[in-house]
């Protein structure tokens, strides 16, 4: 890639990047624990804090020698787990040698213009964050005639006939994209287990969002599933509310008025940066309730830590590992190797279990040490060593 074009496409990530902002990630589980529904409270909470593990033993792969230029196709960056996901991929990017442009996806029509954007700007590989096939055959289609290939990670490639060069997998059964059911289980077997009892849970959403929907419904079914009590409130807040913060009075009133001894949270932004789980610790009669995030930040993990009021537990995903697991994913299609299952880790981390020492969670994985020690580069070209020889004057 010449200088010019590289200039070119650095212009193009700081000017996407500067409009849109800059997860997740997940599926089944190679080593998932025992269902929880058999047993009672203590299973359950053995069951979160096993949570899903998978890894694997991938073969080596010739990394291409052209540098990529990676459009991230991101799913609502409004929403902290896709944001996350969306830096993961890009950081990887980075890190590899390659030039990123994050696209916020947001709804099927704003992937469908981001697909596009992407293709005009440049794009020589578009990896899309949780979005499926099916209703963006033309962009796709569109992404085609221009010969760019097309990779997933979360989403399916559930078009006839199918569009996508490659979809990353967690486990061979499941694709990444399932990660908001599990995040939602998880979370249900936490608050059964530490409550050890009844759950009358408050639970968050942000209305029309699919990926705290589902979070949420998720959590509703387990629950229901453990016969572990019931949800008492889901409370739908506006994007607005959480981004000016005025939703954490919402939050703690609801809290109060619904009798709630749980509330699920699907971002931990919303507790750290966000107020609410100072909010909660603020009133005696929410301090002491029972608070599951999601996200695993090193800003949660070090309130958790300090042990005060607000935070209880998160469930942690290693958003490292899935961003690199992407990049794999590319280096792969250039190869002409089948894409491999990435692995990938989801725990819930409280005070006593799973806890990093320092930081946020990584699933006990250095996902950059995993993936460029499979890529195989080709050999620098030696230089040559300088031949000319000195003369020596002799005065005649």
């Amino acid at each position: 890639m010449s200088k010019d074009f590289r200039l070119i496409a650095l212009a193009a990530t700081l000017t996407v990047s500067a409009l849109v902002l800059v997860g997740c990630s997940f599926g089944g589980a190679a080593e998932s624990s025992a269902d929880p529904s058999e047993g009672g409270a203590q299973k359950a909470l053995d069951a979160a804090y096993a949570g899903v593990r998978a890894d694997s033993s991938l073969a080596s792969v010739d990394f291409t020698e052209d540098v990529q230029n990676v459009a991230i196709i991101s799913c609502s960056l409004a929403i902290p787990s896709c944001a996350a996901s969306a830096q993961a991929v890009s950081d990887a990017v980075v890190l590899a040698g390659w030039w990123p442009m994050v696209f916020d996806g947001g709804d099927p029509a704003g992937t469908g213009q981001a697909i596009r954007a992407a293709v005009a700007l440049a794009a020589t590989v578009i990896v899309m964050i949780d979005a499926n096939c099916k209703g963006l055959e033309v962009p796709f289609d569109e992404v085609a005639l221009s010969g760019i290939p097309v990779t997933a990670l979360g989403g399916d490639d559930d078009c006839t006939p199918q569009r996508l060069a490659a979809v990353t997998r967690w486990t061979p059964d499941n694709a990444v994209g399932m990660r908001q059911t599990l995040v939602g289980e998880l979370q249900a077997d936490y608050a059964f287990g530490k409550i050890g009892g009844e759950v009358n849970a408050l639970v968050l959403t942000v209305a029309g969002d699919p990926t705290t929907t589902k979070i949420a419904n998720s959590f509703a079914a387990k629950l229901t599933k453990l016969g572990a009590g019931k949800v008492a409130q889901t409370l739908e807040l506006t994007a607005g509310e959480v981004a000016d913060k005025t939703f954490t009075t919402k939050v703690v009133e609801a809290a109060k008025s619904s009798g709630a001894n749980a509330i699920i949270v699907p971002a931990d932004e919303w507790l750290t940066t966000g107020g609410l789980a100072a909010a909660i610790a603020r009133d005696a009669k929410t301090a002491k309730l029972v608070v599951v995030g999601y996200g695993g930040t090193a800003t949660a993990l070090d309130l958790i830590r300090s042990g005060r009021a607000g935070l209880t537990a998160t469930v942690g995903q290693a958003f490292d590992w899935m961003g690199w697991g992407a990049v794999d994913a590319i280096v792969r299609v250039y190869a002409g190797a089948p894409t491999v299952v990435i692995g990938d880790a989801m725990q819930v981390i409280d005070a006593d279990h799973n806890m990093p020492e320092t930081g946020k969670y990584t699933g006990g994985v250095d996902a950059q040490e995993k993936y460029t020690a499979l890529w195989v580069r080709p050999a620098p070209t030696p230089t040559p060593m300088s031949t000319t020889s000195a003369t020596t004057n002799n005065g005649n």
